[in-house]
């Protein structure tokens, strides 16, 4: 009957134990699934942290394709600087001509009007001495009249001729100082007429040259409103690519905050992946004592088996003995189990969470 009850304790150890292992190996395998899947996600996290990386190699390629493109626009805004300072010299040189032209031209005028003055002025004076020669040749024909007269006087009147002689002298000298005074003015006239040629050639190269400095006017005219065209297009393209510049920087700027936003992505998966390391190598400690437990487990299965084939062979009686109590190393492993389920199940926890 001893031998029956302790067969019975025996068998229901051996259930026990059957039932510690059987909930063991779930156990196991729950771990096994759960490492599965652990390092899934590790594969998961390494081919995004690969996708991350390229998509950051090609933000990165962007943003040096942005700044490429930056600096070109910045030449090309510097060129067009420099153009635009030309443009302004050049602008400020026809400006001065212009001036210059201006000024000649009043001068020019200025001096025309002087020598119509002049002209008109020699006009008349010219009218007036050949009034006075009129006058002059009418004295004269007069004279000769008077002289004919005298003649026939004097042919008649012989005896008056002679007092007549001093006055006629007289006339003759008056007439010989009219002669002079006639030869002076028809000079002058020459002279008058010689410088109212030079005048008029004067005239004539005046009006050619104020008729070339106003086709040069009207000529710079048409290059001052062309040149103020070139300028509004000019400062139009300036506003464009002014515009385009600064979307360019709100792009940048936003390609700028995506790169932080990543980077700041990129530290969390890391984290995350140092720790899934850390799980990992955790995971390789609870597999050491997995083997252990399972070998463990063998001996043990071992040593039931073999009580159990001496209980159903009972020849050795002298060779029994009571067991006592139950085994303190089985209940410190179920201790350790529980206290690895419970680890286990919070950093699942956790991983689930991050």
């Amino acid at each position: 009957m001893k031998g029956d009850e302790c067969s019975k304790q025996q068998v229901e150890l051996v259930d026990l134990h059957k039932g510690q292992a059987q909930t063991l190996s779930k156990d196991l395998h729950r771990w096994k699934s759960e490492l599965d899947l652990k390092l899934q996600r590790m594969h998961e996290l390494d081919r995004q942290r690969e996708k991350y990386a390229g998509d950051l190699q090609q933000a990165k390629q962007r943003c040096e394709v942005a700044q490429e493109q930056l600096r070109g626009r910045e030449s090309e805004m510097a060129r067009l600087k420099r153009s635009i300072a030309d443009v302004r010299a050049k602008w400020a040189q026809q400006k001065n001509l212009y001036e210059a032209v201006r000024t000649d031209k009043n001068l020019y005028s200025k001096n025309l009007v002087e020598s119509l003055e002049e002209i008109n002025e020699m006009r008349k004076k010219f009218k007036v001495m050949c009034h006075q020669i009129e006058q002059l040749k009418e004295e004269i024909k007069e004279k000769d009249v008077r002289m004919i007269e005298d003649h026939s006087k004097h042919v008649q009147i012989s005896k008056e001729t002679e007092k007549t002689k001093h006055s006629v002298e007289n006339q003759e000298k008056q007439l010989t100082k009219a002669q002079q005074v006639v030869e002076q003015q028809q000079a002058d006239i020459k002279k008058l007429e010689a410088t109212i040629q030079e005048a008029e050639t004067e005239r004539q190269n005046q009006r050619k040259e104020f008729e070339a400095v106003t086709s040069e006017r009207n000529i710079l005219g048409k290059q001052l409103i062309r040149r103020n065209e070139e300028l509004s297009l000019i400062y139009e393209k300036i506003k464009i690519q002014e515009s385009t510049l600064s979307k360019g920087e709100a792009q940048y700027k936003k390609l700028l905050d995506g790169l932080h936003g990543q980077r700041g992505d990129i530290g969390e998966l890391k984290r995350d992946l140092y720790i899934a390391r850390q799980q990992a190598e955790s995971a390789g400690s609870l597999e050491k004592e997995v083997y252990h437990l399972q070998r463990e487990l063998l001996q043990e299965r071992t040593k039931v088996r073999a009580l159990s084939e001496e209980l159903e062979n009972p020849m050795n009686v002298h060779r029994w003995r009571k067991l006592e109590g139950s085994d303190p190393a089985m209940y410190e492993l179920i201790q350790k189990v529980r206290s690895l389920q419970k680890r286990l199940i919070a950093k699942t926890e956790e991983v689930v969470v991050k």
